[in-house]
């Protein structure tokens, strides 16, 4: 084994939030170290006309190999799990970047309500309202304590949408259910479909409140705080699962891992896959184990360990890190690494096809859309209900494709499954129908988790991480109320033809949903109830630090990044103001 000179920092992964650190920790004067499993790549022209739908969209180009690594699934405890053998329900980005490299850009903060949920909901319906062998906690830090990382972070990157709410202020035309903001966003939000804009009229009609989808990818050009240019988008249509071929799309490789390169402070070990952290007698890591592309092991000792990798790969290493005080995993003697695993309830309960009318969705990108808030969290009243919780609501995004379209055009039953009369109505449809999306929250129980699958093994020797997950009754529920909203915004959009689908049927690992898998590693107030403090940092190996969706104690109805971000900064600056200086627990 090739034992390395040994530095300040090592994180697992240089995906967005190693990225940020590496910033962060850098311009302190640290030497950090990324090792990542994938192929070295940044920003233009790497993408530049990769309009490649069966290599990106289909074949998964900036995906983990699932040949060498995967998952398996099951359920519920008592069943068995099998592994994933194609890629269905999420996404994980493999290189630099990571993830974020081919995210859709839409962004978010969550609400003030999503980081006391437990506390909230009990005060205002009882503590009967909570669904049974739920896990939910209050998050150990609040939104007014995030928001001015929230602020920070989206400027640094131009993030483009209107406020609705800026200092206790409503504003007509922004999300009016969202916190309070220090002020509005640095650029416009982007052009809407006409889809989303035929959505949002409809929902407005209703009494609604639609707003523009906000997002990490400029609407105009802009120059952020390290001086770059950026374009703004062009609405090209090769956005999710694609890297930005003009650099409109934010990500750590067009933001802040290039400052931190510039450092000369940085380095990442592409092609690299770690296969755990070394840990001492006295709980303290050491480093981090890693095997490069041509089987050679190698040893990157460090006297801060960050584990910044997707919330699968974070996971799986602590419960594959073992030592004399982690005998079951790092930071899992108290047997909380893996638990509150939540996903996201990502489903488009109605389509709407419109004969003869061309949408040209192929343009645009996910966040051109028109969103609604009315149903999300606890922005209604939920003592009629059976459910607690929410989902927003959207309609109208681009990107469409032919090749990833099959399936999802309404179509008469006169049409079939295949042939020519299936293909006549594939063709004229495929451009003229409407989706209603809701994004819901996902709840923690007992019986869903994360684990070490016994019986399959990956590439390198070690065990798969087992995932055990289903929809809950809470969930069937409240797809059920909000499922209904959709179909009532549909109907005042008129289509010709609707396909509605009004029961959530049962989780399946082999249909893409979203890549929002959070939990496992969750933050809190004290080590009996959490694995690790509001700055991610683990009980019992203070100077390990995990970042990114992990912590989440729950799953809003909002996609996980913004926040993500926003606590790698916190986390960023508590490490460089406090820990550097004094070693230790961060209070």
């Amino acid at each position: 084994m090739q034992v390395h000179p040994k530095v300040d920092v090592v994180t697992m992964g240089a995906g967005w939030s190693a990225n940020i650190l590496a910033w962060k920790l850098t311009e302190a004067g640290l030497q950090v170290v990324s090792i990542d499993q994938g192929p070295a790549r940044f920003a233009y022209p790497e993408f530049s006309h990769d309009h490649d739908s069966i290599g990106y969209a289909v074949r998964k180009k900036m995906m983990i190999d699932i040949t060498k690594e995967t998952w398996t699934w099951r359920p519920q405890p008592t069943a068995s799990a099998l592994p994933m053998r194609q890629y269905g329900s999420f996404h994980p980005g493999r290189g630099v970047g990571g993830s974020a490299a081919h995210w859709s850009g839409m962004l978010w903060r969550f609400l003030p309500s999503d980081f006391e949920y437990r506390t909230h909901t009990v005060e205002r319906y009882g503590a009967d309202k909570l669904p049974e062998g739920n896990r939910i906690r209050d998050w150990p830090i609040t939104y007014a304590e995030l928001e001015p990382y929230y602020d920070r972070f989206e400027y640094d990157i131009g993030a483009s949408g209107k406020a609705g709410n800026i200092r206790g202020h409503p504003i007509p035309g922004g999300n009016v259910f969202e916190g309070p903001r220090t002020r509005d966003y640095p650029t416009p939000p982007l052009v809407t479909t006409v889809a989303a804009d035929m959505f949002g009229e409809a929902a407005a009609e209703l009494g609604y409140h639609p707003f523009v989808q906000p997002s990490g990818i400029l609407s105009e050009a802009y120059k952020d705080r390290f001086g770059n240019v950026r374009s703004g988008c062009l609405y090209c249509g090769f956005c999710t699962r694609f890297g930005c071929e003009v650099d409109a799309k934010a990500t750590g490789i067009t933001t802040h891992a290039p400052m931190a390169l510039a450092t000369g402070r940085y380095e990442i070990r592409a092609d690299s896959h770690v296969t755990g952290v070394e840990l001492a007698d006295n709980g303290l890591a050491t480093g981090l184990r890693y095997v490069d592309c041509d089987g050679g092991e190698h040893f990157q000792p460090a006297d801060i360990v960050l584990l910044t990798g997707y919330t699968l790969g974070n996971v799986k290493t602590m419960l594959t890190s073992r030592g004399p005080k982690h005998p079951d995993g790092l930071g899992n003697n108290r047997g909380l690494v893996g638990t509150n695993y939540t996903y996201q309830l990502w489903e488009t309960p109605i389509s709407g096809l419109f004969h003869g009318r061309d949408l040209h969705l192929y343009m645009g990108n996910t966040s051109t859309i028109k969103v609604i808030y009315d149903f999300n969290a606890d922005n209604f009243d939920h003592s009629d209900v059976p459910f607690i919780g929410g989902a927003s609501l959207f309609g109208g995004p681009g990107e469409r494709q032919p090749i990833t379209t099959v399936g999802d055009v309404p179509l008469t039953a006169s049409a079939g499954s295949w042939g020519s009369e299936y293909a006549r109505q594939f063709v004229e449809g495929w451009d003229s129908f409407v989706e209603i999306t809701m994004e819901g929250e996902s709840l923690p129980y007992d019986d869903q988790f994360m684990d070490l699958d016994p019986h399959y093994t990956d590439a390198w020797g070690q065990p798969l991480l087992r995932l055990t997950f289903d929809w809950h009754e809470n969930d069937q529920k409240l797809y059920h109320f909000v499922a209904g909203k959709a179909k009532e915004i549909m109907d005042r959009m008129g289509p010709d033809l609707e396909s509605y689908t009004p029961v959530l049927a049962p989780y399946r690992i082999d249909r893409y949903q979203s890549t929002h898998i959070t939990g496992g590693a969750i933050m809190g107030t004290d080590p009996g109830g959490s694995v690790t403090n509001s700055f991610g940092q683990v009980w019992d190996a203070p100077n390990v630090f995990v970042t990114g969706a992990a912590l989440y104690p729950q799953n809003p109805g909002a996609n996980p990044t913004g926040t993500l971000c926003a606590l790698a900064y916190r986390t960023g600056d508590a490490i460089t103001d406090r820990y550097v200086k004094a070693p230790g627990e961060l209070l």
